[in-house]
């Protein structure tokens, strides 16, 4: 019993953690992509359709000042209490990706 009460906690966290993140996606690209705009390379006819293709966004400077603002306001939690990713994505980890 203690098995399946492991196991569901741990579907619960994961399926919270993906929704936050899939939550937190869907409000930062509204507010990057306001104003922003991307465009691709055209491929010339005949060529190979999984070719790497180069990419360009282009997002005005006050937006990308007003983000970098915001993500170094970010308040972070205390460390886990565990050594893994049992309690979502380590704090190191979104630290090192927010700088």
């Amino acid at each position: 019993m203690a098995d399946s009460t492991q196991v569901d906690a741990s579907s619960r966290r994961r399926f919270m953690q993906t929704a936050v993140a899939a939550a937190a996606a869907g409000s930062a690209s509204g507010f990057v992509l306001a104003d922003t705009a991307i465009s691709t390379t055209s491929r010339p006819p005949g060529s190979d359709k999984t070719a790497i293709r180069t990419l360009r966004v282009h997002a005005p400077e006050a937006q990308l000042a007003e983000l970098r603002r915001r993500v170094k306001a970010t308040k972070w939690p205390s460390r886990e209490t565990v050594p893994d990713d049992t309690q979502g994505v380590q704090l190191a980890t979104m630290q090192s990706l927010a700088h």
